[in-house]
């Protein structure tokens, strides 16, 4: 077990560094998702810590469970991201009334699974309370009904309505919004795996102390392909912002295209009523 313990310490310590930097570089519109991917980064080196120094530590493993809670935050964060890149005529008060809702479903749902955890695993000597295990269960199932939500949300954001193509943010929002639909999958893997191992009395399915294999397989390696996917095309399309300087407002330029569309309309009507008053005058 250690080895997977020191690997996930090793690793998301060096990769928190590269998304400090695609934080600051992507700015106010991707606050949120490269915020909670640190936040993420920094709970698996904590819980890898603590379970180096004790692999039965009950605080790991509540750490274990809660740090999904980040990664899809982060997830809605990108997706957030990408919408308001590739959309110049987005409702912001709408979208932020969304974001806002969805992250009160996350953090309910790692609500129930904290409080829920801790109380398992303070009775761990006894069999634990049918009421703790339903809070925890209602918990995971929580988060699991988040990550449906936001996969809804993604697939949704792909119709022609949400888009403007003359956006100058468009081709980088829309690589955001292809990674994180790809990461789909993968983040997908891990909640499931994290539902089963909480509904099933098996102890081999425990992301903490479980089987090695289904630790490896099931937590480690889609987390990690979801986070180094994130960081890629943060890193891709970390000259955004500049990009979006270039109207003023973080969205392209589609809204200063249709005024000039509308201007050019009004000054071929301003000429065809001149060239008519021309010829009547003619005539």
């Amino acid at each position: 077990m250690t080895g997977v313990n020191t690997a996930q310490l090793g690793v998301y310590a060096a990769l928190s560094p590269p998304v400090i930097y695609v934080w600051i570089r992507h700015g106010k519109p991707g606050f949120l998702g490269w915020f909670y991917l640190f936040a993420f980064c920094s709970l698996r080196v904590v819980g890898g810590a603590m379970t180096l120094k004790n692999s039965k530590n009950s605080s790991a493993s509540l750490i274990s469970n809660i740090g999904l809670s980040p990664l899809l935050l982060a997830t809605s964060g990108l997706l957030h991201e990408a919408r308001h890149y590739r959309n110049a005529r987005l409702r912001k008060n709408f979208e932020w009334t969304l974001v806002g809702l969805y992250h009160l479903l996350v953090a309910a749902g790692v609500g129930l699974v904290a409080a829920g955890a801790s109380a398992v695993n303070k009775n761990s000597g006894t069999a634990p309370k049918q009421s703790d295990v339903t809070i925890l269960k209602v918990g995971i199932t929580t988060l699991l009904v988040s990550w449906s939500l936001v996969c809804i949300w993604a697939v949704f954001s792909l119709l022609p309505s949400q888009k403007t193509t003359p956006a100058l943010g468009y081709i980088p929002g829309t690589k955001i919004l292809f990674v994180v639909l790809l990461s789909l999958p993968f983040t997908g893997i891990r909640v499931l795996y994290s539902t089963v191992s909480i509904f099933s009395d098996n102890a081999s399915l425990n992301p903490v102390t479980g089987s090695i294999g289904l630790r490896v397989g099931l937590s480690f390696i889609p987390e990690l392909v979801s986070a180094l996917m994130f960081i890629l095309v943060g890193l891709a399309t970390r000259q955004v912002m500049g990009i979006a300087r270039y109207r003023g407002d973080g969205r392209g330029n589609a809204n200063g295209m249709e005024a000039d569309v509308k201007m050019g309309r009004r000054q071929r009507r301003s000429d065809i009523k001149g060239s008519d008053v021309g010829l009547g005058a003619g005539n």
